[in-house]
């Protein structure tokens, strides 16, 4: 189909399946500019699709994708905005602002946030289900989990199971209701749903930093003390069960009290 031979301001065309519209102030057909992609069904790319990247086949989106089938896509998908869709991606997956899924994610490649630990899966208020893979690692070393504390505790400090709610500071030495130590930044938080006025997150196992009185050293087994919220070391003479915290990561050759790492766990 040829354009119109007297053509008005703002008219429409279509030729060879692209719509043009008539500028009169140009004298000239622009290629229409199109903002909103609804699609029922699927959008697959591949080696010859081109777009606004150097890289051919990838699909680059500024804004919202909204899909109601799936996005197949042979190369990249990188968001500079809110991805929300139900797709499955063979390449990359590149988000460098929000990604909200309301269905699957099937990936035969990467999913990488834009900066390390810039980017969650989920909140705290909309959880997600099951997770199934082959293994997971960790920048940080503790296993924690949450309770109520009758207070606000500071990171490093040693609780017992008592109080006015589930645990509270300890204040006896080789406590047998020793509770563990609160975690600085668990690598896995168990009871994340956990809601009050003071919850504290408790390590259970791993290392993590503590308040211990010396002398200790490396490898040293510490229990709780007579000094509120601190550690020492374990006279075997007094050992019952229950009462180890763990052992020391670090040498502390005189009496003062310091913060070092302790593997908690290791009875």
């Amino acid at each position: 189909m040829a354009f119109p031979s007297s053509p008005t301001n703002n008219q429409t065309a279509t030729v060879n399946n692209i719509a043009y519209t008539y500028n009169s102030a140009k004298n000239a057909w622009t290629r229409q500019v199109i903002t909103n992609i609804n699609v029922s069904g699927n959008i697959v790319t591949t080696s010859t699709t081109t777009s606004t990247s150097s890289t051919t086949g990838a699909l680059i989106i500024a804004g919202g994708a909204g899909i109601n089938g799936r996005l197949n896509v042979g190369g990249n998908i990188i968001a500079n905005s809110g991805v929300n869709s139900t797709s499955s991606t063979t390449g990359a997956l590149v988000a460098n602002g929000g990604l909200g899924i309301s269905g699957n994610v099937f990936t035969a490649g990467w999913i990488v946030p834009s900066s390390n630990l810039s980017q969650n899966l989920g909140t705290t208020t909309s959880w997600w289900n099951n997770f199934y893979g082959v293994s997971t690692q960790a920048r940080y070393a503790d296993l924690a989990e949450n309770y109520q504390a009758d207070n606000n505790y500071e990171p490093g400090t040693v609780l017992s199971f008592g109080g006015n709610n589930e645990v509270t500071i300890s204040t006896h030495s080789h406590d047998t209701a020793v509770a563990g130590v609160v975690s600085t930044n668990p690598a896995h938080l168990m009871n994340g749903a956990l809601d009050g006025e003071n919850v504290v997150a408790l390590a259970l196992q791993g290392r993590v930093p503590c308040l211990v009185q010396g002398p200790v050293d490396k490898g040293t087994v510490v229990v709780s003390s007579d000094t509120a919220g601190v550690a020492e070391a374990l006279d075997i003479t007094r050992f019952q069960p229950g009462c180890v915290i763990g052992k020391s990561l670090e040498n502390i050759p005189d009496d003062s009290i310091k913060l070092i790492e302790v593997v908690v766990g290791r009875f």
